[in-house]
């Protein structure tokens, strides 16, 4: 079992992540990209946000390595980050899955880590 600080420091990575997918403009971006890597234009004008407020979301998703830029001159495109995004769904997977400690309530299951 983990204790409550090791569980954190595991848990630490990932916290800016969820963050960043935490806002819905940001998780428009997400699925936006993952359909295709984009330039920076046409993400605004798909989203109808200003750039400014655009420029703002595309920052933190990068922060938060879940998204990456290219830059040919001034035209920037946005691709998203296929391995942070299997990253965190391991990460929900064994959050997710049911706990492999007996539990006197089986309608009920601890998260994990592990395993």
């Amino acid at each position: 079992m983990l204790s409550r600080v090791n569980l954190h420091n595991k848990l630490k990575p990932y916290a800016g992540k969820f963050h960043a997918i935490g806002n819905i403009t940001r998780l428009s971006i997400l699925y936006i990209l993952a359909r295709e890597p984009m330039e920076f234009g046409r993400i605004a004008h798909r989203l109808k946000l200003p750039p400014s407020l655009l420029s703002h979301h595309l920052k933190q998703l990068v922060s938060a390595g879940l998204v990456t830029k290219t830059k040919v001159g001034k035209l920037a495109t946005y691709y998203l980050s296929e391995d942070a995004v299997k990253e965190m769904n391991t990460l929900l997977r064994k959050f997710l899955s049911p706990s492999r400690e007996s539990n006197s309530d089986q309608r009920f299951t601890k998260p994990s880590l592990d395993h």
